[in-house]
C-alpha cells in the first residue's frame, strides 16, 4: 500500500481536491460515508480507523524531522480522533464534519512541486469566496431585505487565505490546520 508518508500525502491531496470541489462530506481517502456510522459495526469499524489516524499522527508529531509547527498539527489532530472515537464508544454520533476533520491527517512535508500546488488551490478557494460573496450580494440586492450583507465571513476567510498564502509563498512555516481551514470554502447560502 505504500509508506505511511505516501499514505499521509494521499490522504492531503484527497483532502485539498474535495475541498475544492466543495463537498460537505469530504471522506479525506478513509472510506468513511456519511449514513455509514449508526450500528455497532458501522461504529467499530470508524473507530478502529480513528485509532489508525490518531496513530499515524502521533507517529507524525514524533518523528524528529517534522517541525515544531507540524509537530503540534499532529497533535491537534490526534486529539480530534481521540474525542471522535469517545463520543462514538459513550453513544454518541458526532457530526459527519467532524468525523472527516477527525480521520485527516497532515504530511510531515510537501516537496516545492506540491507546495506550488497548494498555493495554487488556495488562489482557487480565494476566488471561490470571493464568488460566493459576489453571489451573496447579487441575491440580496433582488430580494426586499433592508437587513445589511454579512460580508465578514468573507472579510475574515480572505484575510486568513491570504495570510497562509504569503506564509507558503515565502516559505515560512504554516500549520496544516490553517492550510486545511483555508481550504474548507463554504457553501453559498
Amino acid at each position: 500500500m505504500g509508506t505511511q508518508t505516501e499514505r499521509v500525502r494521499a490522504n492531503w491531496l484527497l483532502t485539498a481536491i474535495g475541498a475544492l470541489l466543495g463537498m460537505t462530506a469530504l471522506t479525506y481517502g478513509s472510506g468513511w460515508a456519511e449514513g455509514a456510522a449508526g450500528s455497532p459495526a458501522a461504529n467499530a469499524a470508524l473507530i478502529q480507523k480513528l485509532q489508525a489516524a490518531k496513530s499515524a499522527d502521533w507517529n507524525g508529531a514524533r518523528d524528529p524531522k517534522v517541525s515544531p509547527i507540524r509537530q503540534g498539527t499532529f497533535l491537534h489532530q490526534m486529539n480530534k480522533a481521540a474525542r471522535v472515537i469517545d463520543e462514538l464508544e459513550h453513544g454518541q454520533t458526532p457530526a459527519p464534519a467532524e468525523i472527516n476533520d477527525a480521520l485527516w491527517s497532515p504530511p510531515d512535508r510537501i516537496t516545492p512541486q506540491e507546495r506550488a500546488q497548494l498555493i495554487a488551490q488556495l488562489k482557487q478557494a480565494r476566488a471561490q469566496d470571493d464568488r460566493n460573496e459576489q453571489e451573496m450580494l447579487n441575491a440580496l440586492d433582488w430580494s426586499r431585505s433592508v437587513a445589511p450583507a454579512a460580508t465578514g465571513v468573507f472579510d475574515s476567510r480572505k484575510a486568513e487565505i491570504d495570510q497562509v498564502l504569503e506564509d507558503l509563498e515565502i516559505g515560512a512555516p504554516v500549520r496544516w490546520s490553517a492550510i486545511h481551514r483555508a481550504l474548507q470554502v463554504p457553501a453559498p447560502n
